[in-house]
Formats: C-alpha cells, sequence, structure tokens
C-alpha cells in the first residue's frame, strides 16, 4: 500500500480517539460545555432589576365609587441591553402600563390570581414594545413590590 493511505489512516485514528476521549470526558463530568454549569442548567447570567420611578397610580370604577390602584413594579432581566431599552422607551412602557392597569377591575385584581394576570398581561406589553422597537434581550420578569387598592 502507498505510504499516503497509512498517513490518512493514522490521521483519521487520531481524530476519532480524541472525539472518543472529549465525549467520554463529558459524559464523566470532566468537561462541560461553555454556557452550562455543573448541574446541567443553563448559566443565565445575574438578575437584573429596574424600578420604575415613580409607582403607577390609576383611577377606575367600582360601582358607583371610583377606586384607585397604585402600584410599584420592578423588572428583572438578565441583559443590560433588555433594561437599557427599556429606560430609552420608559414614556411608551408607562403609558402602556398605565393604560393596562386602567382597564382592570377592582374584582379581579383583589384576587391573587388576578394579579398574576396582569403580571403576565404587563410582561407580554413590555416585551412588545421591545421588540417593536427592536430592541435587544427582553424582560424576564415583572414584580409588584407594593400593591394598594382602595
Amino acid at each position: 500500500m502507498p505510504k499516503i493511505i497509512y498517513i490518512f489512516m493514522f490521521a483519521i485514528t487520531l481524530l476519532l480517539a480524541g472525539t472518543m476521549g472529549l465525549v467520554g470526558a463529558m459524559a464523566l463530568g470532566y468537561i462541560t460545555p461553555a454556557g452550562i454549569e455543573e448541574n446541567g442548567e443553563p448559566d443565565l447570567g445575574d438578575p437584573i432589576y429596574l424600578k420604575l420611578e415613580p409607582p403607577l397610580t390609576v383611577n377606575f370604577e367600582r360601582g358607583q365609587r371610583i377606586s384607585y390602584l397604585q402600584a410599584e413594579v420592578e423588572l428583572m432581566a438578565r441583559s443590560e441591553e433588555a433594561l437599557e431599552a427599556v429606560e430609552r422607551h420608559m414614556p411608551v412602557v408607562r403609558n402602556n402600563l398605565l393604560m393596562l392597569f386602567a382597564d382592570q377591575s377592582f374584582q379581579e385584581l383583589n384576587t391573587r390570581a388576578g394579579r398574576e394576570e396582569l403580571r403576565r398581561k404587563s410582561l407580554e406589553e413590555i416585551n412588545g414594545i421591545l421588540e417593536e422597537r427592536g430592541a435587544q434581550g427582553e424582560v424576564e420578569a415583572v414584580y409588584f413590590t407594593s400593591f394598594v387598592m382602595q
């Protein structure tokens, strides 16, 4: 056989041995892929929070009475870019959240399920604004740190 075939077979053998060694090391946990923690969960980075100032305050009707809601809202993301985009578009974010909050009923918001639904809708609204404006990243969570209804 020509000498080139032996060199080619040796190179393929080395490549296969290296691949098997790498796969074996990963299977045994000696090596983890980049971006994966040892427990197998993706490394998402630390959460970063942004408080919406001032608190959101809206009026709404409750039967014959006028009631109000004041909510302190904090947003959580894992990228600075997402929160910078929220700050850049804060007038739109606040406007849309105020409109969303004002559309709620007192009875719905008086339950935990109603407040959780409002959190979900708020998150969708904020991420929709960011997506419309081509912002990088997204907000992962909306938290009510104070929620007062009267």
